[in-house]
């Protein structure tokens, strides 16, 4: 087993353990394995073998180290094996056989399938946090908002700006959102329908949009597929885009100061 415990990362990972825990966890492992093979009951050694490969998963032992174990394992394991079979060949090619099956096509077979499900679930976390921190929904002052949109929008990403978008908006109150454009790298029909979108639940939320940051070459892109951009207010830049949100701010608290005092007015009248 020396080959393997020299492995770099298997060093690191045992020397976070301790001896006692290491032993019991041994142990456990051979109790396990002697009542499998004295009872038949094979399903709880399997089990605990996929648990041991997602849990080194996560912690990032590379699955060429399980092979380097495996293998040593088996090394070990057959210098027993011939001492003890040295007058019968054929028993010895047998249980040889039955070794290299159980060590490479079931066990590590599991602790591979097994350490593939655990990679790629921590994997879709790791793009899931970088989307959120790519897109931060930044409140600029009081009942405004704004939404920084870096890098391709897919459905999937649509989805979760919108969804990000709309609990800002009742987060902060928002009456105005200024969704920036400027580092998205392509604008097409997809992506336009997706804004559109987002633009109407927001307006569902009491929430005005404002898009900015379209360049040239993506607007000229969606006049010639002839894309209808008239449901959305557009401005060519950040600072018009939020000059913008601001005066739509002003307008909405003058409407609303004129409705308040035209309804004291009635009020005074009906007394």
């Amino acid at each position: 087993m020396t080959a393997a415990v020299a492995d770099p990362d298997l060093k690191n990972i045992l020397a976070q353990m301790s001896p006692s825990r290491m032993e019991a966890e041994q142990l456990r492992s051979k109790l396990q394995l002697q009542r499998a093979m004295q009872e038949g009951h094979w399903q709880p050694v399997l089990d605990d073998i996929r648990q041991q490969g997602g849990h080194y998963a996560r912690i990032g032992l590379p699955f060429s180290s399980w092979f380097l174990i495996v293998t040593a394992a088996q090394k070990a394991i057959l210098e027993r094996l011939f001492e003890a079979y040295s007058k019968d060949p054929a028993g010895l090619q047998r249980i040889v056989l039955a070794l290299n099956k159980w060590l490479f096509d079931i066990s590590l077979a599991r602790i591979g399938e097994q350490y593939l499900d655990t990679r790629e679930h921590v994997i879709k976390q790791q793009q899931q946090a970088i989307k959120e921190l790519s897109t931060p929904v930044l409140p600029v002052r009081s009942g405004l908002l704004l939404l920084p949109i870096i890098g391709v929008i897919d459905s999937e990403r649509a989805r979760q700006l919108t969804e990000q978008l709309l609990e800002g908006i009742r987060t902060h109150r928002a009456k105005a959102v200024v969704i920036d454009l400027t580092g998205v790298p392509a604008v097409d029909s997809a992506v336009a329908n997706h804004l559109l979108q987002t633009v109407r639940a927001a307006k569902l939320l009491g929430a005005n949009a404002v898009i900015t940051g379209i360049s040239t070459e993506n607007a000229q892109t969606l006049t010639r597929i002839g894309v209808d951009l008239s449901g959305l207010l557009t401005t060519s830049d950040l600072q018009s885009g939020i000059d913008e949100a601001e005066w739509l701010l002003q307008v909405a608290r003058a409407h609303r100061e004129s409705a308040a005092n035209g309804l004291h007015a009635q009020q005074a009248t009906n007394r």
